[in-house]
C-alpha cells in the first residue's frame, strides 16, 4: 500500500469514528497516520471549584449564604455542562431537604455576594432535590454560579447532611468524565429554652441557665442578628426588653425569636446559644406593648 494510499484510508477511519461517535471514557479523539505521530481532534473535559464553600454551620445568626461555583471547561471543545445534586449516604435528608436553594449565573464571582439579588429564572431547589445547572460553555470558558442556601424553621437541630455536587459536560455523544464537590451543612443542637416574664405589657424579663459558665460571662438577647436590650453578666441573670428597646428594621408587631448568645471580650456573639424563645409585639391603649410568647 503507497503512503498516499495509507493517508487516503486513515482520513476515511477518522471521519467515521467521529461521526458514528464513541463510548471511550476518556473523551480524547485521535487519529494515528502512523506508528510514530498521532492527531488530536478533540478532548472534552471538565472541573469545578468552590464547592467546599458551600460548607455551612447553620444557627440562629446563620440562617443564609451566599456562595459562587465556578464550572470550568478545560477541554478544546465547547459542551454543555449540567449537575446533580445528592445526599451522601449517612446524612441528614430531612435537612437537606429543610436548606431553600436558589442559584443562578453571574459575570464573575465578585458579582455573588450575600446582597446580591437573586436573578430571575433562577434554578429554585433543596440540596435534597436541586434541578440540573445547566449552561453552555466553550472550549476553556467558565461559567459562575451564584448559589445562595437558607435553611428554613423546619431544619432539625443538631444535624448534618453531606453532600455532593456532580459535574458533568457533554458534546452530542461525548461525556466527559463526572468531577465531584462535596460540602457539609451542618445544624447546632436546640438551645436551652428562656424563661420569660411578663410586666402588664410594658416589658418582659428572659433569664437563662448559666450552665455553670462564670458569674462574669457576659450575655446579649438577639433577634435576626441584632442585639435588643442591654447586655447582662451572669450575675444578674437577666435581659430585660421593652417595646422601645427593639428597632422596627427588626419587627414592629407579631411573634419574634428571641436568643440569648454569651458574649466574647469585644461584645460580638459567640455561637454558645444560653437560651431561645419567642415574644410578641403587640399594641394597648396607651401604645407599644409586649408579652411572652405567641
Amino acid at each position: 500500500m503507497t503512503t498516499r494510499l495509507r493517508l487516503l484510508v486513515t482520513v476515511l477511519l477518522v471521519a467515521a469514528f467521529v461521526g458514528g461517535g464513541s463510548s471511550a471514557a476518556w473523551a480524547l479523539w485521535t487519529a494515528s497516520a502512523s506508528t510514530t505521530t498521532s492527531v488530536a481532534v478533540g478532548r472534552i473535559a471538565v472541573t469545578v471549584g468552590g464547592t467546599d464553600a458551600l460548607t455551612t454551620a447553620f444557627s440562629s445568626t446563620t440562617t443564609t449564604t451566599t456562595t459562587p461555583v465556578t464550572v470550568t471547561n478545560t477541554g478544546t471543545i465547547a459542551g454543555t455542562v449540567s449537575t446533580t445534586a445528592s445526599v451522601l449516604a449517612g446524612g441528614s435528608t430531612a435537612l437537606a431537604r429543610a436548606v431553600d436553594v436558589r442559584a443562578w449565573q453571574v459575570a464573575s464571582t465578585g458579582a455573588c455576594t450575600a446582597s446580591t439579588a437573586v436573578a430571575s429564572g433562577a434554578v429554585v431547589g433543596t440540596w435534597a432535590s436541586l434541578p440540573s445547572l445547566t449552561s453552555k460553555t466553550s472550549a476553556g470558558g467558565s461559567t459562575v454560579w451564584c448559589i445562595r442556601s437558607t435553611a428554613s424553621t423546619a431544619a432539625p437541630a443538631a444535624a448534618r447532611a453531606d453532600v455532593a455536587l456532580d459535574v458533568t459536560l457533554t458534546n452530542a455523544s461525548w461525556t466527559a468524565n463526572a468531577v465531584r464537590g462535596t460540602f457539609s451543612l451542618t445544624t447546632a443542637a436546640a438551645a436551652p429554652a428562656l424563661v420569660c416574664t411578663d410586666h402588664g405589657g410594658n416589658y418582659v424579663d428572659v433569664a437563662w441557665d448559666a450552665a455553670g459558665r462564670s458569674m462574669d460571662t457576659w450575655y446579649g438577647a438577639f433577634v435576626h442578628g441584632v442585639q435588643i436590650g442591654d447586655r447582662q453578666q451572669s450575675y444578674f441573670g437577666r435581659v430585660t426588653i421593652a417595646p422601645s428597646q427593639i428597632p422596627s428594621s427588626v419587627a414592629t408587631s407579631g411573634t419574634v425569636t428571641v436568643d440569648v448568645f454569651v458574649l466574647d471580650s469585644a461584645g460580638n456573639p459567640t455561637t454558645t446559644d444560653a437560651g431561645t424563645g419567642t415574644i410578641t409585639l403587640f399594641t394597648q391603649n396607651n401604645g407599644p406593648a409586649v408579652r411572652c410568647g405567641s
